[in-house]
């Protein structure tokens, strides 16, 4: 694990090494968060997950489109 002033720093010298670590977090996040999706259909319950994901995330849940 690293720190988020180390994250930064790597960022702001510019260092590859941030953005490989970035890409690993966004891929995680995105993994994890379909899983969550395939269980929450699975339980028949996306609707209100997708309710939860929108508070947790300040979304605006009122988008019909999704």
């Amino acid at each position: 694990h690293y720190t988020r002033a180390y994250l930064r720093h790597l960022f702001k010298a510019g260092e590859i090494l941030g953005l490989r670590l970035l890409s690993i977090h966004n891929i995680r996040f995105l993994v994890k968060l379909t899983e969550n999706i395939r269980k929450a259909i699975e339980e028949d319950r996306f609707l209100e997950f997708k309710e939860q994901v929108y508070r947790e995330y300040g979304l605006d849940s009122s988008n019909k489109d999704f």
